[in-house]
């Protein structure tokens, strides 16, 4: 027997970062809860994310909702970034893909641009120039706070009066006259409106509630951290510019990966050994960096629509039920901009100025493209 729950508005599955950011803009007309597997928010993907912010990585689209979401990143009074700077090296050799790097990001962004080996080694002594071709230089790339960002958007949801429920499990979602019913073994809540926010679950739910899935691809990759026997941190991030590896100051330590995709079920990622030995093998043969063990490891998901652009809309078939996933690599970045674009499509309004002025139309986001 089911226990009366909460009877709501909207109803959005998955408390990660898309699903909070999404609560925080929805604003205080609407009735709303969130719901989260874990007993803890932010505990897959949003949690296990290098969180840069960066202009110049991913698709046109992705690119514009980053630019639209840094005026929520570095709002005055409680900035979320700080300075880190990031480089695309490229080995001896190499020039081909810093060229390609420059054609795809350099006309629509004057601050990156080119630097010699000799500027690579001065500002990460560990590419001498003997390794390396140079590099591309994004000066304005920076660290995100996402703790804070995700304990913003928490607040910011609260003050609204959104119910945060955690261990929810959904065993069961029943389409009714007057909406969703949703439930666990012992608790239901019916809403109006549901919101799939539930990353790699994304196409299991909609198979839950008798919709298409969109045909969502969860991609594993392995993180380690270890002791480069020097202070790393005014080191920007490193990247190989054919995206084969990466670098990322963490504390007093560093954080590296071998920038694997390797396509997963949905479930709680755990690192492959051979993933972290790939990694720290690139990074030896890339850097004078001696990589001999590491001090922690961890693994992500991190899921993918068939072209890389997140799926935010209701369903072309089922009007009250609504995608919010498929943001890959980039959710944390761009969470202000498509939480913000998300709430404006629910609520039927305008697509929010910070959007708009980066020239999208929010149809590059419509999930009925993937069908």
């Amino acid at each position: 027997m089911y226990r009366r729950g909460v009877d709501t508005d909207i109803l959005v599955i998955g408390g990660g970062i898309a699903g909070l950011s999404l609560a925080a803009a929805l604003g205080d007309g609407v009735r709303t809860v969130v719901v989260e597997a874990e007993a803890t928010l932010g505990y897959h993907a949003t949690g296990r994310s290098a969180a840069l912010y960066t202009e110049c990585y991913g698709s046109e689209t992705i690119r514009k909702l980053a630019r639209a979401s840094k005026p929520y990143l570095t709002q005055d009074d409680t900035p979320l970034i700080a300075p880190r700077g990031l480089i695309f090296v490229a080995p001896s050799g190499d020039d081909d893909a810093l060229n390609d790097l420059a054609r795809d990001f350099g006309p629509e962004n004057a601050r990156f641009f080119r630097i010699s080996p000799e500027e690579v080694e001065r500002a990460c002594g560990v590419f001498p120039t003997r390794l390396t071709a140079g590099g591309m230089f994004e000066p304005d790339a920076a660290d995100i706070d996402v703790d804070s960002l995700q304990t913003g958007y928490v607040a910011a949801a609260r003050s609204n009066g959104v119910t945060i429920l955690t261990d929810f499990r959904v065993t069961s979602i029943t389409r009714s006259d007057s909406g969703w019913v949703v439930g666990t073994s012992d608790q239901e809540i019916t809403a109006s409106v549901l919101v799939n926010a539930a990353g790699a679950w994304g196409d299991g739910l909609a198979l839950l509630a008798g919709v298409q899935p969109l045909g969502l691809t969860p991609l594993a990759r392995s993180v380690f951290t270890f002791d480069p026997g020097m202070d790393p941190q005014p080191w920007p991030m490193t990247v190989d510019a054919r995206e084969r590896w990466y670098l990322k100051p963490e504390g007093p330590h560093m954080l590296g990966s071998a920038a694997s995709e390797l396509p997963s079920e949905p479930t709680d990622a755990r690192p492959q050994e051979i993933d972290v030995a790939l990694g720290i093998d690139k990074i030896n043969r890339a850097s004078d960096l001696q990589i001999r063990s590491v001090r922690n490891t961890w693994a992500g998901l991190r899921t993918f629509t068939s072209d890389r652009v997140p799926a935010v809309g209701f369903d072309p078939q089922e009007p009250a039920f609504f995608w919010l996933v498929g943001q890959g690599g980039y959710g944390i970045k761009t969470s202000p901009a498509i939480g913000s674009f998300a709430a404006s499509v629910i609520h039927g309004r305008a697509i929010p100025d910070a959007v708009a002025a980066e020239g999208l139309a929010g149809s590059e986001l419509a999930p009925e493209r993937l069908r």
